[in-house]
């Protein structure tokens, strides 16, 4: 009697996408990847995974790449690996894309993997099957089958990434004599130093009110308000209220966290947060009614990043030299110099590429890149080893590629050790030889590499000289979801 399979719906609202999966296959995370599945957590394989790629990657202009274009990309990687392909052939998926479809063996491992893709607004959906060689490769190619039938693309919603700047917001100012200087006046004032999304509106009241609006998504705002006395439930706060802690950073030089008793109100549309300096602080949160769950780690990360700070001290360091960008998919945040804007983007956050856009650098399509790979299936990795490995990739994907060091030298990030080193290389995009540092790190069963690039000799101590705030801050904050 054959098993009758059922099949469960996997969504997506972070990348606007569903796709059916047998119920009883387990979900993966890794960072090369949307989402994945498998039949048996202790084994790889049968498996098939879903990612999504950012056709700016290749162009500038995202609708100019062909799909003749992609399917060499494919071929490439395919024989890269040493793997036979077979012909493309044409797949409709979801009943309405037009996509196509290629079948590869790999001898090596006796495996064999069915791919297919289509583009949709800028970017190629691929949904990849895997599975060994014989038999049951056809016995599961149904699961690949009926996920590219039943895959459904909708309007996405949630944060993937935040690039922050910093504001402050008065919090108390001690009384000074009529003999103290303004400067001094100045200088006895506390304020309370918080960031924002860079790229959304601000309106600001003076110290009573500091608002901000995300004008692409209607109805998400962030706003901080203080007042002389508690705040009152004015009708907009939730009835779930509780009391929870919130760490103030001291940003005078002190390594210490100001504690804060606050409490938290919810509602089906927001978060309200609520605590006592000299004055009541209102921390608020506001998006689409039933669209919480996919913002509110925005508004927690946010709060994360609060801190206290002296008037001489906000003087000393005004306007700030960084910006904060920080991978919520991921989980890691760092410093990066107020000239770094993202560049090329792959959703999945596998990669992020910041673009300087200083005039001596622009013409460099991206400076720095960043990495993370889930390493946890391989068992313990050591840094040498995973070093090695990346630097040895690295050194066959890159044309006319060399060794710059001997031997690899360190340095720090987010407290773990990271091994540099340099590579250089004849540099596809630009036509011209290029440099790469890359450090690498090991935390958590991940694997970091985090890619410096310059075009010439000239530009490296240019960018290394930015490019410290990065290696310096990096906090890997990964949370299992």
């Amino acid at each position: 009697m054959e098993e009758i399979v059922t099949f469960s719906t996997y969504e997506s609202q972070i990348y606007g996408f569903s796709c059916d999966y047998p119920t009883n296959w387990i979900k993966t995370d890794n960072s090369f990847f949307v989402v994945g599945f498998k039949e048996q957590e202790e084994l790889p394989y049968p498996s098939f995974n879903v990612q999504i790629i950012d056709l700016a990657m290749f162009s500038s202009d995202s609708s100019s790449v062909k799909v003749e274009q992609f399917q060499q990309m494919i071929i490439g990687e395919i024989l890269r690996v040493g793997a036979k392909p077979s012909a493309f052939s044409d797949e409709l998926i979801g009943g309405k894309y037009n996509g196509r479809s290629i079948i590869y063996y790999l001898p090596n491992d006796h495996m064999k993997s069915k791919q297919s893709f289509f583009f949709y607004k800028g970017s190629a959906y691929i949904i990849s099957y895997t599975s060994k060689a014989d038999e049951i490769f056809q016995q599961h190619l149904y699961v690949h089958d009926h996920a590219i039938s039943s895959f459904t693309i909708f309007e996405s919603k949630g944060y993937k990434f935040l690039q922050l700047s910093m504001n402050s917001l008065l919090l108390s100012s001690i009384s000074s004599s009529s003999s103290s200087s303004s400067s001094s006046s100045s200088d006895s004032s506390i304020y309370l130093e918080y960031f924002y999304p860079k790229d959304w509106s601000k309106n600001i009241n003076g110290d009573l009110q500091h608002i901000y609006r995300d004008e692409k998504v209607g109805g998400v705002t962030f706003s901080i308000s203080k007042s002389d006395s508690e705040f009152t439930n004015d009708g907009s706060l939730g009835d779930q209220v509780k009391d929870i802690e919130i760490y103030l950073n001291y940003r005078d030089g002190q390594s210490k966290k100001l504690k804060i008793n606050a409490k938290q109100y919810d509602s089906d549309n927001g978060r309200d947060v609520f605590f006592e300096f000299d004055q009541w602080i209102r921390l608020s949160f506001r998006v689409p009614n039933g669209d919480k769950a996919y913002y509110v780690k925005v508004f927690d990360r946010l709060i994360n990043y609060l801190g206290i700070m002296s008037g001489a001290v906000l003087k000393a360091r005004s306007p700030l030299l960084y910006d904060i960008f920080d991978n919520l998919m991921v989980g890691y945040n760092l410093n990066i110099p107020k000239s770094f804007e993202l560049s090329l983007i792959k959703p999945t956050g596998e990669m992020i590429s910041f673009k300087d856009t200083s005039k001596n650098t622009n013409d460099l399509p991206y400076c720095v890149r960043i990495a993370v790979e889930d390493i946890s299936s391989a068992g313990i990795i050591r840094l040498n080893e995973y070093s090695n490995d990346v630097v040895g990739r690295m050194l066959q994907l890159l044309p006319e590629s060399k060794l710059l060091t001997q031997e690899p030298s360190f340095i720090r990030l987010d407290k773990h050790l990271a091994c540099t080193a340099s590579i250089q290389c004849y540099d596809v995009e630009l036509r011209h030889p290029s440099i790469q540092l890359i450090a690498t790190s090991v935390q958590k069963s991940h694997g970091i590499v985090i890619t410096m690039r310059t075009k010439a000799s000239n530009q490296f101590g240019i960018i290394y000289k930015k490019s410290f705030y990065i290696f310096d801050s990096f906090c890997y904050y990964y949370e299992k979801q």
